[in-house]
């Protein structure tokens, strides 16, 4: 894909925070975007997964303008406001961990995650961290380390923490089995690392960046057996999973797996910054005073956001909706995969889907070219996608999960005359 960058942005941001659009966004409702030329656009970048309740939802914007007639800001470690208050305790009853959790928040997913793994070392007095090839983890110095895929992310910038190592992550169009990904992980435990001396193990549900892959209810619950045998921490890093993704309102529940831990973000605040830390309460008491915090984690601002999200949640049928959305896009997807023999693979939770672009079934040799020139004439027809995985050939759909099904089959219909 070609990107094309307008005068403004070439002269005063940096040639590496490319933009995939030539022209500014100047309006956002729910799926929908318009350019400044007026160009109208069914967004499926969502903000790269963060708009699950569409751009403007009704009920976070209100909750916003009502935030806003009485103060825009407080640390929350000098000066506490209600809103995280009330957001933690209806995250702490809603994500599925048996014990009591208790909530701590941040401002983005990487954030998140460096403070996750931060307690979990903290509280298991262990040092080692075990990740997976092809996860992605956020742009920080060790969310770089945890990230199993070198380029554009890693490329240049190390070296990274040692106390970090990759295992395989299963992915069964690549033949890599829920079993060969065990025997990675038990490798990488006794060989790379200590199992007494790893702290945790950090794991995204599905892969986001590194291509739409699932892990199966089998590997994860093999993996928890795994941490509890080894007095390890299993932390979730549900970023892009949380929040309807999958069909559940969390990942967790899709596969029916509980973690120690869990990292929420994007789709949290209905495109305000905010991210949260979630885990069992004895974990997170251990730290001792102010050895975490946040100046402007917290915002009551995006609090107020994230209960406007929940609100939506509680009062629409966007569960509903998402597997709504999912059953028809598989359907058309999949009878697009038996049409064509460059797309190899068709998979994924709920409606977090992924299209796997290949040079011919026979040879699943990934083709970079072929799925950017279907996403670039997706965008000429008023459809915005985005790529993924290892090799850059996997379209991932990431549409709001508020989306109308007429829109939905709309999506569908560019995309499939996009492919040809």
């Amino acid at each position: 894909m070609v990107y094309i960058q307008n005068d403004q942005i070439q002269s005063n941001v940096p040639s590496a925070w490319y933009s995939s659009l030539e022209n500014f966004i100047v309006k956002g409702k729910n799926a929908e975007i318009w350019d400044s030329e007026g160009n109208r656009f069914l967004d499926y970048v969502g903000g790269y997964a963060v708009l699950n309740t569409g751009h403007l939802h009704p009920r976070v914007v209100d909750r916003v303008k009502n935030q806003l007639d009485n103060f825009s800001h407080s640390c929350f470690a000098f000066a506490p406001h209600e809103n995280a208050v009330k957001l933690s305790e209806e995250l702490n009853n809603r994500y599925p961990i048996d014990t009591e959790t208790k909530t701590f928040m941040v401002n983005s997913g990487a954030e998140a995650v460096e403070n996750a793994v931060k307690i979990a070392r903290y509280y298991t007095n262990k040092k080692a961290i075990l990740s997976f090839k092809g996860g992605f983890h956020g742009r920080t110095y060790l969310a770089m380390g945890l990230t199993g895929k070198d380029k554009p992310y890693k490329e240049g910038f190390g070296p990274f923490p040692e106390f970090v190592k990759h295992a395989v992550y299963p992915y069964s169009y690549r033949d890599i089995s829920d079993e060969d990904a065990l025997m990675s992980v038990k490798d990488v435990l006794n060989n790379q690392l200590d199992p007494n001396n790893t702290a945790a193990i950090v794991i995204e549900i599905e892969l986001g960046e590194g291509g739409y892959i699932p892990a199966s209810s089998n590997f994860l619950s093999q993996l928890r057996d795994i941490c509890d045998k080894n007095n390890i921490l299993l932390i979730f890093d549900e970023v892009q999973t949380g929040y309807g993704r999958t069909g559940n309102m969390f990942g967790a529940e899709t596969v029916g797996v509980k973690p120690d831990i869990v990292t929420l973000a994007k789709g949290i605040a209905g495109g305000f910054p905010l991210a949260a830390v979630l885990g069992k309460s004895e974990i997170m008491d251990s730290i001792h005073e102010a050895g975490i915090g946040s100046t402007f984690g917290a915002s009551p601002v995006s609090c107020a956001a994230a209960l406007g999200v929940l609100d939506a949640f509680d009062n629409e049928d966007i569960l509903k909706n998402a597997n709504k959305q999912a059953k028809t896009m598989n359907a058309v997807l999949s009878n697009l995969m038996n049409d064509f023999d460059f797309i190899g693979d068709v998979r994924g939770y709920g409606p977090m889907i992924g299209v796997e672009i290949v040079s011919d079934k026979e040879s699943k040799n990934p083709d970079k070219e072929k799925t950017q020139q279907i996403i670039s004439n997706c965008k000429e027809n008023g459809l915005l996608l985005v790529s993924c995985g290892e090799f850059g050939n996997v379209i991932r759909f990431m549409g709001p999960l508020t989306t109308p099904l007429e829109q939905v089959e709309e999506v569908l219909e560019i995309f499939s005359e996009s492919v040809i």
